[in-house]
């Protein structure tokens, strides 16, 4: 399982998802389901394990709308614009790995398969082009020299999707919460709009009838 979930048909969560076709109506819809989705990466954060607790930083959200649709509202790791600006860096380890940090807890979490490395890393072809990766791959294969970098087993499989099971009593009040809030101030600036726009009206009126308009 991927270390993260996807929750499709999310119009469903909130009634006033109707209006999409309007652009309060679709800021809406993000509102509430990032304050949704926030809920359930809080709970990752708190369930992973420590070993990899410098990953949290990692998780992030995405709310998509497409032609009036919530078509993806997506938690995980490395998910969204803030998520994937989360550095990482770690000097290599006695065994020769990187550890695991922000950009492979996938690794941690669901496990790999057979994983191998490859020679000829930093040679050139034609052009000066590096070899690739898969370019590497076939040489390695047709001398049978890849190394096995071992496989990793899953070690927290399923993460994600306990957390929004945790999750769903507080999503629905934080949800709720976040629409209103919203609802609120959109109903508090139209008014102030239109307040605005009565006292233009009556000053233009007073200057019409004293004769300075």
């Amino acid at each position: 399982m991927k270390a993260s979930i996807t929750i499709d048909g999310v119009e469903i969560l909130v009634p006033e998802l109707q209006y999409l076709h309007t652009k309060a109506g679709r800021q809406l819809a993000r509102i509430v389901l990032k304050a949704g989705l926030n809920v359930v990466g809080k709970q990752m954060k708190k369930d992973i394990d420590p070993r990899v607790k410098e990953s949290a930083k990692a998780v992030g959200n995405r709310v998509t709308i497409y032609r009036q649709n919530v078509t993806r509202a997506k938690v995980g790791f490395n998910v969204g614009k803030d998520a994937r600006k989360v550095p990482f860096r770690r000097e290599r380890t006695s065994k020769g790995g990187v550890g695991i940090g922000p950009t492979n807890v996938h690794w941690f979490i669901s496990g790999t398969t057979k994983r191998y490395r490859y020679g000829d890393q930093g040679k050139t072809i034609d052009a000066g082009k590096a070899l690739s990766l898969r370019q590497r791959k076939a040489r390695a294969m047709a001398r049978g020299n890849g190394v096995s970098t071992g496989q990793m087993p899953a070690l927290q499989e399923g993460l994600a999707a306990m957390a929004a099971q945790k999750s769903i009593p507080e999503m629905k009040t934080v949800m709720a919460r976040a629409g209103r809030r919203y609802l609120e101030a959109r109903a508090k600036k139209i008014a102030n709009k239109a307040a605005k726009a009565r006292a233009a009206a009556a000053s233009r009126r007073l200057l019409t009838a004293t004769g300075k308009g």
